[in-house]
């Protein structure tokens, strides 16, 4: 679908004096300036530079002329042969057909001369040709020889042209195959017998008699076309670097002299002449014939040259014909040859071509020198004539130049694979440009021909199928003067069509503007006036946008100039773009578009520009630097990238935010789409789903990237067209929850409208079946634009629950509002409600939908109604049950009709089910002999609804109470058989005496207790509260049984005994004090504790005074010394693993420091050609154990144990070694750190007992011991407090990030795992594959071995503790 657009155009009418034929130029690449060379008369040349070619005014110099002054020979030199610039040596070769070689050097030589004379061959020279990298020079000799030599005009060998031999690579006949066995297409079995005789083959009488050299583009084969006297016909003959020859071609009558080697070395084309057309003949370099195309010529065309583009992408032919000169610029696509743009030249022999050459390193520039003396360079590019209105009558119509055809298809409407198209519209001339209108679809045309004519095609209708083929109003001439030259049109107004023209006698562009009038009958256009604007400097582009009116100018450096177009007024203003001024490089294809949220005036207007070098640019923004290709649509900036893929850039935001953002960890993707390798963007239809593509072979592909269907789905939503949205995602396979969750209100509102658009009972029921409660905009398709997509998707959910999966399990990761979990059941009924006002026994199945899909489904009211439509229609009912059974699992529908007890429903459902009747009808006949509730419990307890038949078997009589105890104990249903008999004391209370005998055995003693308190058990319920510890309780109802106080006293001894058990040692001594009056016991329980001022006030208080010497005393000796030996033993490890902590660290410095030493000292030349980042290095984590140590172990190496028992096994193996902490292991710093946090926690909760001990020991003068005893805790506290900063460092904020990253890969892989399987039926097996690729990404990211050394000191407790008398 590619066309040839004229970007710029230079012409200078007359670079010298007046000349003739034999004319040659070359181009510098490097300056771009071109040396023609070019002969005065028989003996005479000159050679002329022209340089400053983009200026308005080129400078044109005379550098030498020929031959030199004084030179005894001048009468021998001949006319110029062949001119080359050589780069390496800035000089100029100019090669003479007497056999002189001059270089001309644009600096002096160390002889003081700029002109050297080579050397010359006696016999002549016929042609020239230098190698690709001007390494060697090939001349063809007056005696019909191969002359190479060096680029220091050494010979390296000559050899004659026409030989016998056919070559050193010449295809051998070894037998296999017949020509009359194979295949001759439409020629038929005829050609097998048939034989050429190529005795008859000749000359063409267009032969110019003249040798033709061409290199291959490698430089390594060279080919020369002779006319070879002894076979009676031209011959090309292929060389090696070495001029020795290798092939000859295959017999071709009346072949000619045009020859060029494709720089991709596929095909030598030449030309062919026959008595009824004119062929361009391409060979192998086997010399076999590979295809050809035919001329669109009449006989008296003569090809006089042939020359292929730099990139072998454009060929060129040269056309001699009675009205003059012609370039034909020839593409392929596709196996189809096109013919893209024709220059023509009149008929005065001053004005015919005399030379063409393409530039060496810009593509698509070509050089034309004149017989007159004039010099054009015209630069095109690849482009692509589409209407890009963006309207939804826009047909997406593209057009593409096939000389004077013009073939057109609306993709819109059909997808015409090329070279075929929907219609081909032809026109009296080549065609040159094309441009689309602004009114209606945009799909009528504005055609300029080569001729200056301009063509007007009108789409007439646009409804009727088949679509008829664009009108030809008429045409229109557009340029007056020989001089001008319109390349580049724009139908801005349905009355104005302006033009980029070239006037080459002031060398510069102008902008033409024609103000158009067409008759009502015919519409015939006619001229009504033409206004032309001089333009300062060369412009390469008019832009014209169908949609906003856009008009713009672009020159090569990407400055850009607007158009305006007043109403009334006929002449055009050009001013700066008001929004940006320039691109930041020239772009040869552009667009302009407005990006921003909100109505469309107050978005911002924006110019696209895709440069040469891939760079996609949004005003002077760089976008992409990989962009192959790009289109406008009304919603995206669509671009194709040089890694094979689409990315769709959403307009709907800030043009501060405009950029490509990475959304990766989406399940999916909607802003990026794999493409095939090397596609190109046609088209995409506006308002339409459709992205055409073209491959680089040719042929099209149409697909539906998922932006392009949201977009549509959601235009479709917001206009409530919920048909198109539904039929939309149902093509497309989008998750049709989209339908609700794009709007929910909307929707809801609007039910009664989606059930009246989507009223196929089909489309509703596949609508209900995809229901879930679960909004689709958050975790599948989030809404691109304002901001990051990924970011709305990890934004913290307000009010969440967690979703109740069908299986039972609750999902984690997912979490959605209170009201999104009712969201089926609300779609659910509220389609129901509509449904039923239409016909019930239409729409049966989709009201069943309604209730199997809701959540929990409603089965019961689902076969409710089906029983209640068999008695209506039994046919309709039992279609109705297939269905339901369809929906819902049939053992489950079974079930919910027993539950019903409904017999007949049950056989009903099960007589369509694939039950055997032998497993059903057994049981359904015993239970139909058992008394009604006795049935129902049967009923409930084989369909496990225990609570259900608790509540039938007990209304079933008081014979079955016996049963109903059982029952409750087998099922533990004792909270429903308390309500249950809840008005029936007795039996209350024997549920409750049941109940308590199952918590008792439980171990939920304080339970059991309060049970058999309330069944009146109070023994039972002493001896719960008694296990339970509760002693308040268990003597209150001690003092209710009236124990005796022997009683009461061997209870408190168990109670107090529970307490110590429990370490509630002051509560043990109140109980052994007050119940069991054993004062002694008390103080012994209180100074266990080390409740030492307790134990003192209960021996005063029961004045026991004796205690205090028996006891007391040596209790708090003795807590005083285990204090002691406990302070002792924590500053002992606190001392040594605080010391061992250092020497690991600094073993941990020294060891990098050594190993950074030995790497700049002694540098391993072996590992040069190393790649030291290869997939199976792992590089050591800055917070692994030793960050000099390569101890992390590559995930490449372990890739293939992906076992994830082994991976288990291994994590418990590495958790063992952590804990164990070994010295010398990886682990021993962690574990340093873990035990000394503990430890200073330890000391923090000793404070209150030191406190304590401290104060008994001041008030009964023990003054030395609680010296001791101060001062070694507080030593203890001060070493920490002194350490503390050293042991725990702070964590930098690297290390928290990637901890942060870790903790966040752990939630997002649970997240993506949960909708991963929710969405496995809606996934391909390409999206599949995405989607573990994230998951393994993640657990590579959250599995990562990150060393806990970094933390905050333990924060202690600020109490006092000390005693300052002490």
């Amino acid at each position: 679908m590619k066309n040839l657009t004229l970007l710029s155009q230079i012409h200078l009418a007359r670079f010298g004096r007046p000349v003739g034929k034999d004319i040659h130029h070359s181009v510098d690449p490097e300056t771009g300036d071109v040396y023609v060379a070019y002969s005065t008369g028989p003996t005479e040349g000159v050679l002329v530079r022209i340089s400053d070619l983009q200026s308005p005014f080129p400078e044109i110099n005379e550098l030498v002329t020929f031959p030199p002054q004084n030179d005894v020979n001048a009468d021998q030199w001949g006319y110029v042969v062949g001119v080359k610039f050589l780069v390496d040596i800035q000089a100029v070769c100019v090669i003479f057909s007497h056999g002189d070689v001059v270089l001309f050097h644009n600096e002096a030589t160390e002889s003081g001369d700029t002109l050297e004379i080579v050397g010359s061959v006696d016999s002549g020279i016929s042609c020239m040709a230098w190698s690709p990298d001007e390494e060697l020079v090939v001349m063809v000799t007056g005696e019909g020889s191969i002359l190479e030599m060096t680029k220091d005009f050494d010979v390296i060998a000559e050899n004659p042209i026409d030989v016998e031999e056919a070559g050193e690579d010449v295809s051998v006949n070894v037998g296999w195959g017949k020509k009359e066995t194979q295949f001759h297409g439409t020629e038929g079995k005829q050609a097998a017998q048939r034989k050429v005789d190529t005795s008859a083959f000749t000359f063409s009488p267009d032969d110019d008699n003249q040798h033709r050299l061409s290199w291959r583009g490698d430089g390594t084969y060279f080919c020369c076309s002779s006319k070879d006297s002894r076979l009676g016909r031209r011959v090309i003959r292929v060389y090696n670097r070495e001029a020795v020859l290798q092939t000859t071609s295959e017999s071709v009558d009346m072949l000619e002299h045009g020859l060029s080697w494709r720089p991709s070395g596929n095909l030598i084309a030449s030309s062919q002449r026959l008595p009824h057309r004119h062929d361009i003949v391409f060979f192998e370099r086997n010399g076999l014939r590979h295809g050809e195309f035919t001329l669109r010529e009449g006989n008296d065309a003569v090809v006089k040259e042939l020359a292929w583009n730099c990139d072998s992408t454009v060929l060129a032919v040269w056309l001699e014909r009675a009205s003059g000169s012609c370039i034909q610029l020839w593409t392929m696509n596709n196996y189809k040859w096109y013919m893209k743009q024709e220059l023509s030249y009149n008929s005065e022999i001053s004005s015919a071509v005399a030379s063409l050459q393409w530039d060496v390193e810009s593509a698509l520039v070509l050089h034309v020198v004149t017989q007159s003396g004039s010099y054009q360079r015209n630069q095109y590019c690849w482009d692509t004539y589409i209407n890009e209105r963006l309207s939804p009558e826009n047909l997406g119509t593209a057009a593409v130049v096939d000389g004077a055809d013009l073939l057109v298809t609306p993709f819109r409407v059909m997808n015409v694979p090329p070279p075929m198209s929907a219609y081909t519209l032809t026109v009296p001339y080549a065609i040159q440009h094309v441009s689309f209108s602004s009114q209606d679809g945009g799909d009528d045309m504005a055609v300029l021909l080569a001729d200056q004519r301009v063509a007007f095609f009108e789409r007439t209708e646009t409804t009727v199928r088949p679509l008829p083929e664009p009108k030809l109003m008429g045409l229109i001439e557009l340029a007056d003067m020989p001089s001008v030259a319109v390349r580049q049109i724009a139908w801005v107004r349905p009355d104005t069509l302006i033009g980029l023209q070239y006037d080459s006698d002031i060398c510069a562009d102008a902008i033409v503007m024609v103000k158009l009038a067409f008759d009502e009958e015919t519409r015939a256009p006619k001229i009504l006036s033409k206004t032309d604007l001089p333009l300062e400097g060369v412009y390469q582009r008019l832009y014209f946008n169908q949609t906003y009116g856009d008009i713009l100018l672009q020159q090569a450096d990407g400055n850009l100039m607007s158009v305006q177009i007043q109403d009334g007024e006929d002449t055009p203003t050009v001013s700066k773009w008001m929004e940006i001024s320039r691109l930041p490089e020239g772009c040869l294809w552009m667009g302009t578009t407005r990006i921003g949220a909100g109505r469309e005036e107050y978005r911002e207007r924006a110019v696209v520009g895709l440069a040469r070098n891939n760079r996609l640019y949004v005003n002077d923004r760089l976008i992409s630097s990989e962009t192959t290709s790009f289109c406008l649509h009304n919603h995206f900036l669509i671009f194709t990238t040089a890694t094979h893929s689409a990315r769709f850039l959403p307009l709907e935001t800030s043009l501060a935010d405009f950029k490509i953002v990475d959304n990766s960890m989406l399940p999916y993707d909607e802003s990026i789409r794999r493409v095939e390798r090397g596609s190109k963007i046609v088209l995409a239809l506006p308002y339409s789903v459709n992205l055409v593509l073209q491959m680089p072979r040719g042929n099209l592909e149409t697909v539906a990237p998922r932006a392009l269907v949201l977009s549509v789905t959601r235009d479709a939503l917001d206009k409530c067209d919920f048909r198109t949205a539904f039929v939309t995602c149902r093509r497309n396979r989008i998750d049709l929850n989209i339908l609700y969750d794009h709007n929910p209100k909307v929707f809801m509102e609007n039910v009664p409208e989606f059930v009246k658009q989507v009223k196929e009972v089909d489309y509703l029921n596949l609508f209900l079946s995809f229901l879930r409660n679960e909004d689709v905009t958050q975790t599948l398709y989030p809404l691109s634009g304002s901001g990051s997509a990924l970011k709305q998707q990890l934004l913290p959910q307000a009010n969440t629950q967690k979703i109740q999966r069908s299986d039972g399990s609750r999902s984690k990761a997912t979490a959605v509002s209170a009201e999104q979990s009712q969201k089926v059941n609300q779609i659910c009924d509220a389609v129901r409600v509509e449904l039923d006002k239409l016909d019930r026994k239409t729409y049966i199945n989709s009201v069943l939908t309604t209730h199997v899909r809701k959540s929990p489904p409603d089965l019961e009211a689902a076969l409710l109604l089906l029983a209640q439509l068999k008695e209506e229609d039994q046919s309709l009912a039992e279609d109705a049950l297939k269905f339901t059974i369809f929906l819902a699992d049939v053992d489950r529908l079974f079930d919910v009709a027993l539950g019903m007890y409904d017999f007949a429903l049950v056989l009903m459902v099960a007589q369509w089910s694939q039950k055997d009747p032998r497993e059903y009808l057994p049981f359904l006949n015993e239970l139909r002999t058992l008394e009604k509730y006795y049935q129902r419990f049967r009923i409930d307890d084989h369909l496990k609804k225990y609570e259900s038949a608790l509540k039938n078997l007990s209304l079933a009589g008081e014979k079955y109470f016996e049963n109903c105890v059982s029952y409750i104990r087998q099922h533990n249903l004792f909270r429903p058989a308390l309500k249950i008999f809840g008005s029936n004391s007795v039996k209350h209370k024997a549920i409750l005496q049941i109940y308590g005998d199952s918590l008792s055995m439980n171990g939920d003693h304080e339970q059991a207790g309060v049970a058999y308190a309330m069944a009146g058990e109070k023994e039972k319920a002493l001896e719960s509260y008694k296990e339970a510890g509760l002693w308040r309780e268990a003597v209150v109802l001690a003092q209710q049984l009236r124990y005796e106080p022997s009683a009461m006293s061997y209870l408190a001894q168990g109670l107090a005994d529970r307490l110590k058990v429990d370490k509630r040692y002051q509560e043990a001594g109140t109980v052994l004090a007050e119940y069991a009056r054993d004062s002694e016991e008390a103080i012994t329980a209180l100074l266990e504790g080390r409740l030492w001022t307790e134990a003192i006030r209960t021996a005063y208080f029961y004045n026991r005074l004796d205690l205090m010497d028996t006891h007391v005393a040596p209790g708090i000796a003795d807590g005083h010394h285990d204090l002691m030996e406990s302070i002792r033993e924590m500053q002992e490890q606190f001392d040594k693993q605080t010391k061992r902590l250092k020497e690991v660290r600094d073993l941990k410095i020294e060891k990098a420091l050594a190993e950074a030493a030995e790497d700049m000292m002694a540098p391993d030349e072996a590992l040069d050609n190393v790649d030291m980042m290869s997939d199976t290095t792992s590089m050591a984590s800055g917070f692994s154990r030793y960050t000099a140590a390569n101890t992390v172990v590559s995930k490449a190496s372990n890739s293939s144990r992906s076992s994830s028992q082994y991976t288990a096994r291994l994590k418990k193996r590495a958790d063992k070694k952590r804990q164990r902490g070994k010295k010398g292991s990886v682990f021993e710093e962690e574990y340093l750190i873990n035990s000394l946090r503990k430890l200073i926690l330890r000391v923090d909760t000793t404070k209150p007992d030191v406190h304590a001990l401290l104060k008994c020991l001041a008030e009964s003068m023990s003054l030395e011991r609680a010296r001791v005893l101060q001062q070694e805790f507080s030593k203890l506290l001060q070493d920490i407090e002194a350490q503390g900063p050293i042991i725990f460092v702070p964590a930098p904020e690297e290390y928290l990030a990637k901890k942060k990253a870790a903790e966040d890969a752990k939630t997002e892989r649970k997240k993506l795992i949960k909708q991963n399987q929710a969405q496995a039926h809606l996934m391909s097996r390409h999206e599949e594959a995405v989607a573990q690729a994230q998951i393994a990404q993640l657990e590579e990211i959250a599995e990562q071995d990150i060393a806990d050394i970094y933390g905050e000191i333990p924060v202690m407790s600020k109490e006092t503790w000390d005693v300052d008398l002490v």
